[in-house]
């Protein structure tokens, strides 16, 4: 099947903020090039879609997101019993899932677009209906082991491993939603239903560059990098007028803010930084974040909600939690930048930046000291090679346009193998 008419593109996708936003970014380029675009997302997530105009089917994941974006989630020691609530957590909102992809595919839709978290019930409810469905992921697999994927000294087999455990680990929390979607669909008994055999073959586009990666990391057949689906901005927003003020009083500050992962007290890592700013005689701008960061000085300004794209490219220096989506809003503004990752992909890409040479050191956001961040921002701020690196790769990441790449991969035809069924070119519907 090659498409070359407009289509109608259901994009499934779930998560935190910094999960969501890059497709959100994505989905407005499909809008532009005359696709309709349906997106399956919680509540939550919901408006970042509609402010753009686009219709969003709402999957009823308001219960199980509180268990599953709470802070306690990236705690080092978990009990069996909150490891066993996390699985039937995780289970509930694979099934969720499953349950409103499938109703928007009874409805019509000409391809699907899906999150990694929602991409092994997508492939194989497109299997079962012969759609095509690309997985669209900001993170992979094997970066969320980062002591393997990232190690010098194991790759490029560490990352083949790591990739190998995250799928392991996966499959207790897809199997009852892709059991239910073998008996919804009429999928033969016998037909491969793990996470693993599901998505083999499948077609992957990563939504960051390659220049990013170590040279020797062994992408799957059918995974490609494609470049940075970068945010949309809500067409209403207007820069703050405090803002405006603080930066048009002095030299360009430094920005500080950590993402909707909270790594620890607020109040102690806002006394860190202002303790920081204070070392090293900087100004700098906070963004609030979940944490509920403040620091209340004359150098000091404390904002909420703030584009990247806006407000980046006016800072002398970010240390951020190396979250995918801030860390390349940094790189492509060409900021130098201290990374203080605390959980998961964060330190994949905080180990990234200072192999390339990028960043001077990477701080563990959770034990961060304020001596230990005036010293990397002194570096970065005082030696030019990082601004100077960060401008070289800057140039590259601009001149990538991911939005484009997933245009075209949706102009080829399909080519994974597609689980039998017993209706074949039937309209999906649930059996019995």
């Amino acid at each position: 099947m090659f498409h070359t008419r407009p289509m109608r593109i259901l994009l499934v996708t779930w998560g935190s903020t910094g999960d969501v936003a890059p497709y959100a970014g994505l989905a407005v380029q499909l809008l532009a090039a005359r696709h309709q675009v349906v997106v399956a997302t919680s509540e939550r997530h919901a408006p970042a879609f509609r402010v753009h105009g686009m219709p969003v089917r709402v999957l009823p994941l308001a219960r199980q997101e509180e268990s599953a974006l709470a802070a306690d989630r990236y705690d080092r020691w978990q009990s069996p019993s909150r490891l066993r609530r996390r699985t039937r957590n995780g289970q509930d909102i694979a099934q969720v899932m499953a349950s409103g992809v499938a109703d928007a595919v009874r409805e019509g839709v000409d391809a699907i677009l899906a999150h990694p978290l929602a991409h092994p019930v997508c492939a194989m409810i497109a299997a079962a209906t012969d759609l095509p469905c690309i997985g669209i992921y900001t993170v992979a697999p094997g970066m969320l082991l980062p002591r393997l994927s990232a190690s010098p000294g194991l790759a490029p087999h560490g990352y083949r491993i790591a990739e190998t455990l995250v799928h392991t680990a996966m499959r207790p929390l897809y199997a009852p939603a892709l059991s239910w979607v073998g008996q919804e669909f009429g999928v033969r008994r016998g037909t491969a239903r793990t996470v693993r055999a599901i998505l083999r073959g499948r077609r992957v586009l990563y939504g960051f560059s390659r220049a990013l990666l170590p040279k020797d990391v062994p992408l799957p057949d059918g995974h490609s990098c494609v470049g940075y689906w970068w945010p949309a901005r809500d067409p209403r927003w207007s820069p703050d007028e405090r803002l405006i003020d603080f930066l048009a009083s002095g030299p360009a500050p430094v920005y500080f803010g950590f993402g909707s992962a909270s790594p620890g007290s607020a109040e102690c890592l806002s006394t860190t930084i202002k303790d920081a700013v204070r070392m090293l005689g900087v100004r700098a701008v906070v963004q609030t974040g979940v944490q509920g960061l403040n620091v209340s000085t004359d150098d000091v300004l404390t904002i909420n909600e703030c584009p990247h794209d806006w407000l980046f490219p006016r800072m002398s220096a970010l240390v951020h939690h190396a979250g995918p989506g801030t860390a390349g809003a940094g790189l492509r503004a060409g900021v130098p930048a201290v990374p203080a990752p605390h959980a998961i992909d964060q330190h994949y890409w905080a180990r990234r930046m200072t192999a390339l040479g990028l960043a001077p050191t990477r701080l563990p956001a959770r034990r961060i000291t304020a001596p230990q961040l005036a010293g990397a921002l002194r570096s970065t701020l005082h030696d030019e090679q990082y601004r100077n690196r960060s401008a070289g790769l800057a140039q590259i990441l601009r001149s990538e346009n991911g939005a484009a790449r997933v245009l075209s991969e949706l102009a080829m035809p399909e080519t994974g193998t597609a689980c039998p069924t017993s209706g074949r070119g039937r309209k999906p519907g649930p059996r019995g």
